[in-house]
């Protein structure tokens, strides 16, 4: 599991860019979604001030997690709070994010946001322990037993566990922006994430969801028709499913079980799922190893790959 990459802000102002800029080289990161749900974290401050005080290494971090359709009245959200914390040391550990929180809760396998979770993790991103709930016993006691077998300052400096994992955005080209935007597709809400046990692909009001272990096959495909490429689209033949913003290149997943994706009530399953994210090449090779699939090289499987992305692609 690996903390998503977030732009943040604390309640003194200061720009924060996650989990690169965490105070410390490990931290226990508490996120909560709704405003009722200070009571929760604050019963977790007491504790973890003390095992920050004995652990140099060590430190904590409250991150409100807030949809973007807050984003506007972030001054007055924030400065709300800001005027409720007397301790600057307090403001300064707080960090908003305002965001499609499915940046969040993907990445990180929130499926409750009726609570807040609480995460061990470093600078690079690797989260070592989670939780969920107030403070208790037995949640404090297993963070303790993480803490405890943490490797100290040499696996904080040490490079990613797993490079490459994370969320990639899309390659929108400007002529179909307005269109897209319309349907609620932006750069905001449009992004995959992948790690080693979920796929998620977020395209504003759709989301379609896999795992790496169900993709049979990864390919960068394109250049399309920009007819056949743009927005949510639907193949009449296969019920392939695409999320376009560029007709220029995008990466095909077949799929060994169908999934759903387009339709709310998930009656349609999809064979397969076809990306315009980016980075192409990178998320591509995200996805092969995490499904353990061989490189585009193996002569083995290229004819098969090739001929199902363009079969997928053919609407």
């Amino acid at each position: 599991m690996s903390f998503p990459q977030l732009g943040a802000r604390d309640l003194d102002g200061r720009e924060v860019t996650l989990p690169a800029g965490l105070p410390g080289e490990w931290n226990v990161v508490i996120v909560a979604f709704q405003r009722q749900q200070q009571q929760l974290v604050d019963s977790w401050v007491p504790w973890l001030e003390e095992q920050a005080a004995a652990t140099p290494w060590l430190r904590f971090a409250e991150l409100p997690a807030i949809g973007l359709q807050w984003q506007p009245a972030r001054p007055v959200i924030d400065g709300g709070m800001a005027a409720a914390i007397r301790d600057q040391q307090a403001r300064r550990r707080t960090l908003t994010v305002y965001t499609d929180l499915r940046r969040v809760t993907a990445p990180l396998g929130i499926s409750d946001r009726n609570t807040i979770w609480l995460f061990l993790t470093d600078r690079a991103g690797r989260v070592r322990w989670r939780g969920s709930g107030g403070w208790d016993r037995a949640t404090a006691d297993g963070l303790a037993a993480a803490l405890d077998g943490l490797p100290g300052h040499a696996a904080a400096a040490a490079p990613a566990a797993a490079p490459g994992a994370g969320q990639f955005e899309m390659a929108f080209d400007p002529r179909f922006r307005l269109p897209l935007a319309a349907l609620g597709v932006t750069p905001a809400t449009a992004h995959v994430t992948v790690t080693a046990d979920r796929l998620v692909a977020c395209f504003g009001p759709w989301t379609c969801r896999t795992t790496p272990a169900n993709v049979r096959a990864a390919d960068v495909t394109g250049p399309y028709h920009w007819y056949r490429a743009i927005g949510p689209r639907l193949s009449l033949a296969d019920h392939g499913l695409t999320f376009g913003t560029t007709p220029a290149r995008g990466v095909c997943l077949l799929l060994r079980e169908p999934v759903p994706g387009i339709d709310p009530l998930g009656l349609l399953r999809h064979p397969g799922l076809t990306l315009t994210v980016a980075d192409p090449g990178r998320f591509a090779a995200t996805v092969r190893h995490y499904a353990g699939l061989p490189a585009p090289g193996d002569a083995a499987t290229g004819v098969a790959v090739l001929s199902g992305s363009l079969h997928i692609m053919s609407r």
